[in-house]
Parts: C-alpha cells; sequence; structure tokens
C-alpha cells in the first residue's frame, strides 16, 4: 500500500479515537455533574432536598445584601404525618408529599424557592418579602396545604400543618442559616402550642398574627350568626341639585353589642380567606329587604377587591347582572386603584364581560398614586371616586385643586362621573361643585346608617 495513504488512514484513525475520547470525557463530566445535581434535590417531590436548599440560599443570601432586600423562611411540617404512612403505607405517604410539593409549586411566585427538607417537612422562602402581606402569604400557605385531600380506598387523607416563620434582614449581620434555624425551632413551638399553628420568629410579627388571630374569630363568630353581620350605606349625593343618587353598601359586625367598623376588621377577613363570606352574606341581606323597592333606579356601590380570580369574578357579576334586572337597581361595583394597575389586564376583559351584561364600574380612591387616565381611557370606567386625601386639602392646597380640576376635566371629556369622598363641610362641597364634581360623598351628608334609614331619607 502507498505510504502516503497509509498515513492517511492513520491520521484519520486518531481524529476519529481523539474524536471518541474528547466524547467520553464530556460525557464522565457531564454525568458527574448530573450525579452532584440529583444529589441536591429528593428523589421523591423532585424538589430541592435540604442540601439544595442550602445551596441555593446562601447565593440568595448575598444577592439580598446587593439589593438590600429581606427573605422569610417558612418551615413547615406536617403534623402526624407518621400515621398516615404507618395507616396506608409508604407509598400513600409519598403521594401524599407528591401532592403537597405540587399544590406549593402551584400557589408559589416567582421570587419563591421550594424545598422538602425532611421526611415530612418543607420549606418556602420568599425573596423580597412585603413585611405587610407577609401574614396572609403564610396564612394562604397553611390553609392550601390543610385543605388537601386524597383518597386511598374508602378513606379521605388529610393532614394539619404547624409553621415557623423568621425573616432574613441582610443588615442585621445574622447568617441566614440562623435565620433558617429560627423558622425550624418555630416549628416545635407551633407543636407545642397544640399543632396546626403559626409561630414567628420575631415579636412583632407574632404579636400582628394574634390580633389577627383575636379578629378572625370574631368573624368566625358572625359567620356563624348572620344576624350579627349588618348592612350600612353611606349616601352619595348630587351636587348640583342635592337629591341622593344612592349610596355605598358598607360592612359591620356586632360583637359583644358593639358595632364594629370595617376598618376593624377586613385586614383579618382577606388574610383568613374569610371576606368573600362576609360580602356574599351583606348582598343577600341587602336584596332580601322587605322595602327594597323604594331603592329602585338608584345607585348602589360595591366595594370589591377584585383580583385574577376570573371565574369568582364573573360568577359576581352574572349574580349582580340579575339581581339587577330583577329589581331595577343600578349597581355599581367599585375598584380600588391598586388593584386596577395591578390586574390591569384580566380586569379590562372583567370590566368589558360586565358592561356587556349592564353593571356599572367605579374606579376607588383615584389620584392616590397609581393610576392615570392612559389607564382609564382604555377601559370602559363609568365613575371615578376622587381619593379623600386630595378632598381633605382642597380648600388651603392650590396643587390638590389643580388635580382635582383636572380630573373633573378629563372625566367630562371621557363621559365619566366623578365622586368626592370625604365632604364634611359646606366649604368643601362648594369647592367640588364650583370644579364640576358629580357627587358628593361625606359625613356632611350623612354617615354611615343601617339600611332602614337609608330609605327613609330618600
Amino acid at each position: 500500500m502507498n505510504y502516503k495513504i497509509k498515513e492517511r488512514i492513520l491520521k484519520n484513525l486518531l481524529i476519529e479515537i481523539t474524536k471518541k475520547y474528547d466524547y467520553l470525557i464530556t460525557e464522565y463530566k457531564a454525568g458527574e455533574t448530573n450525579k452532584k445535581t440529583k444529589l441536591l434535590y429528593d428523589y421523591v417531590t423532585e424538589l430541592l432536598n435540604r442540601d439544595g436548599l442550602k445551596d441555593r440560599i446562601r447565593s440568595l443570601s448575598e444577592l439580598s445584601k446587593k439589593e438590600n432586600k429581606k427573605i422569610a423562611i417558612i418551615a413547615i411540617d406536617l403534623d402526624n404525618f407518621k400515621i398516615i404512612n404507618t395507616s396506608y403505607g409508604h407509598e400513600i405517604g409519598d403521594l401524599f408529599l407528591k401532592n403537597v410539593a405540587n399544590k406549593l409549586n402551584k400557589i408559589s411566585g416567582l421570587n419563591w424557592i421550594i424545598a422538602r427538607t425532611g421526611g415530612d417537612e418543607f420549606m418556602v422562602i420568599i425573596y423580597d418579602i412585603n413585611y405587610t402581606s407577609l401574614p396572609a402569604e403564610v396564612e394562604r400557605i397553611k390553609t392550601e396545604i390543610e385543605n388537601l385531600k386524597i383518597t386511598a380506598g374508602d378513606s379521605i387523607i388529610t393532614t394539619t400543618a404547624s409553621l415557623g416563620v423568621s425573616i432574613f434582614d441582610p443588615t442585621s449581620g445574622e447568617d441566614i442559616m440562623e435565620s433558617l434555624n429560627k423558622a425550624e425551632v418555630g416549628i416545635y413551638q407551633s407543636k407545642t402550642k397544640g399543632k396546626s399553628r403559626i409561630t414567628f420568629s420575631a415579636e412583632k410579627y407574632q404579636e400582628k398574627f394574634r390580633h389577627l388571630e383575636e379578629k378572625k374569630k370574631i368573624i368566625e363568630n358572625a359567620l356563624n350568626k348572620p344576624e350579627n353581620i349588618l348592612v350600612f350605606i353611606q349616601p352619595i349625593v348630587s351636587l348640583s341639585d342635592g337629591n341622593i343618587i344612592g349610596g355605598e353598601l358598607l360592612l359591620r359586625i356586632i360583637n359583644d353589642g358593639k358595632i364594629l367598623s370595617a376598618f376593624e376588621f377586613i385586614e383579618p377577613a382577606e388574610t383568613f380567606g374569610l371576606l368573600n363570606r362576609l360580602e356574599e352574606i351583606q348582598l343577600n341581606k341587602f336584596f332580601n329587604f322587605s322595602e327594597l323597592k323604594k331603592i329602585k333606579g338608584k345607585y348602589i356601590f360595591l366595594n370589591r377587591h377584585l383580583t385574577d380570580e376570573s371565574i369568582y369574578v364573573k360568577n359576581l357579576i352574572d349574580k349582580l347582572s340579575y339581581l339587577r334586572k330583577k329589581t331595577g337597581i343600578n349597581l355599581v361595583i367599585e375598584i380600588t386603584e391598586n388593584s386596577f394597575v395591578q390586574n390591569f389586564s384580566i380586569l379590562k376583559q372583567l370590566i368589558t364581560y360586565g358592561k356587556e351584561r349592564e353593571i356599572l364600574f367605579a374606579l376607588d380612591d383615584f389620584g392616590a398614586g397609581f393610576a392615570s387616565f392612559g389607564y382609564v381611557s382604555k377601559v370602559p370606567i363609568d365613575i371615578i371616586k376622587i381619593d379623600g386625601s386630595l378632598i381633605r386639602e382642597c380648600i388651603h392646597d392650590k396643587k390638590h385643586q389643580a388635580i382635582i380640576k383636572a380630573i373633573s376635566i378629563l372625566s367630562q371629556d371621557l363621559n365619566i362621573k366623578t365622586v368626592a369622598e370625604f365632604i364634611d363641610s359646606e366649604t368643601k362641597k362648594e369647592k367640588c361643585k364650583g370644579l364640576n364634581i358629580s357627587y358628593g360623598q361625606g359625613f356632611l351628608f350623612s354617615k354611615p346608617i343601617e339600611l332602614s334609614e337609608f330609605v327613609k331619607m330618600l
């Protein structure tokens, strides 16, 4: 064989051997990396395991120091999980763990990390947590887990959960692993209190949660005795002729003979998911009122915190549409300016859905700083309720007067009615009237009153 041909064959063979060697080395390295990666995950739930979580949160703590963001650490223990394993077997136990993992993944946000840190223990890490929303988030996690059910033969399996919560503050000098340990200590404190509890490592959080729990009991008592849920209404008056055009429905609860205003129980009602039930009873009581026909043609405002739960909102709109046709009352759903901006895309669709069913919409607290007419012009809003902080200072503050005037002019151009809230003097009424605001609401006209008293004013 020709020498050059032999040389070419040997060169090609050497290239092939080198390629194969490189491939095997790459595969080996990838396999080793894959093994290391697998060691950071729980094989049952496919969540991070304890080592994987530690690895992740150390990096996260460095980021929090750079960005000065706080991190919530929520440790979760499934109460009496061993009983599920011993009674139904480990396969059912593993299935239950997978369901818990799936539920946590489903409700998680983009700033969450979820891990299974032990046999019956999970952990949720929330980056850049908002102090005010933390109790609600923790309660939601607990509720979702405790509402979880799986069937095994004729049995329905559920569990309760004990939680411990701590906050990592990058300015405190504390290591994040210390914060993690505090959250786990909180679990055992919750268990010693009787299980199915939440314990915060910081006393200020624990005190706040204790206060929310006390209010929760008051709300639950009212829900069990609907006669303790009252329907109040604050009249809304035309500034041009002084006639009552309608009113805003307001929630009230009787506790130990005292009437509680909404600000005393709205936060715990939202935190524990009880607000919808309160509002449903309020609405049913209003439409079962014996003298409802006297309100026909009036505008009744319902303040609702609409979110992206479109099924619930559509059901509410359908119900209100039916009641509007049945009673002849014009129903107005109030949306807070904050929720309007945060859920703009979905609310735009829902407002269009409501308008097709002759439901009106009002944007509440307008001018507080979130929304603009750029948003309003894209959605068929009927009424703007001007934020009370602007009205309070409208007599002496020229900047506030200019803002109210601008809202009035632009609203007229968009064929939107306006309501000035917190009018408590003739001077403010005349100032708003001079700025062509359509309607007024406030103590000058009437404090919130019971429905029967409202009818007497018509």
